[in-house]
């Protein structure tokens, strides 16, 4: 069975299309992970120009792993442990609610939803560029609080994570107001990661979105990560933080808007 066979079982009409989008979809992930602490919610939205919904999720599932690994890994004594506790469980029952519903949501209105949370995390990042987060007050350190508000916001991270790797949003919301340090905040939201997204693989497996030919198809783009690990390190050393971001959220504004005039245009 050649590459291109596998390709075809899953419905992709233009191999080579497909092929360097997915690769690009995974190395600017991996790129933004090891040389700037985290990854702007890129890979879905690229992959969502060449395939469907469920293809894209099945495909990044095992590329999301490797990376959170290494990230993880690296990060394994920068971790939160308390946040992490209520994140997880939240996280966790989000993706119960993600996994019961997920065969009554159909392709447009993935793709919608996976276009509407990127345009809504462009909007999130420059405004933050224009008005700061406010400093914390004594309540969001308070045991009950953190409790309460990961009841909604972790929670919804669960959904997004299973429904659409949009997870990333609303955990923001949720942790931004605590002001870890980054290292901490990178670390602990690694670990959350890295908890949902393994906790996928029996659930995407019975949904179907995970099957031996998906799986062969993201272990062919494994390559993508060391080559963006490596990236990742030299850009650091060219780009802040701030420069690169602006840049991503860019081009994940413009693919978001892409989506939506795809599905409402």
């Amino acid at each position: 069975m050649t590459f291109a066979s596998v390709l075809a079982s899953i419905d992709v009409t233009n191999p080579m299309l497909f092929f360097a989008l997915a690769f690009c979809a995974a190395l600017t992930t991996a790129i933004s992970k090891a040389g700037f602490g985290g990854a702007v919610a890129i890979g879905i939205p690229i992959l969502l120009l060449v395939t469907t919904p469920r293809i894209a999720l099945g495909v990044t599932l095992p590329i999301l792993l490797v990376i959170d690994v290494w990230v993880l890994f690296s990060l394994r004594d920068k971790i939160h442990r308390q946040l992490l506790v209520i994140m997880t469980i939240f996280g966790m029952a989000g993706h119960a609610i993600g996994w019961a519903f997920f065969d009554y949501i159909s392709n447009d209105l993935l793709t919608a939803f996976i276009g509407g949370m990127s345009v809504f995390t462009v909007i999130l990042f420059f405004k933050r560029q224009f008005r700061p987060p406010s400093q914390p007050t004594a309540s969001q350190h308070n045991a009950l609080h953190m409790w309460r508000r990961g009841g909604f916001w972790c929670s919804l991270a669960g959904i997004s994570s299973f429904i659409s790797v949009t997870g990333g949003i609303p955990l923001q919301i949720y942790l931004l107001p605590y002001k870890l340090p980054r290292a901490f905040y990178v670390g602990t939201a690694a670990a959350f990661f890295f908890l949902l997204n393994l906790s996928k693989i029996p659930l995407y497996w019975n949904l179907g979105i995970l099957n031996p030919d998906v799986v062969i198809v993201s272990a062919g783009l494994l390559p993508a990560i060391p080559l963006g690990v490596w990236l990742g390190r030299k850009i650091n050393h060219l780009l802040t933080d701030k420069q690169f971001y602006f840049a991503m959220h860019v081009v994940l504004g413009v693919t978001g808007v892409k989506l939506l005039f795809d599905v409402f245009g």
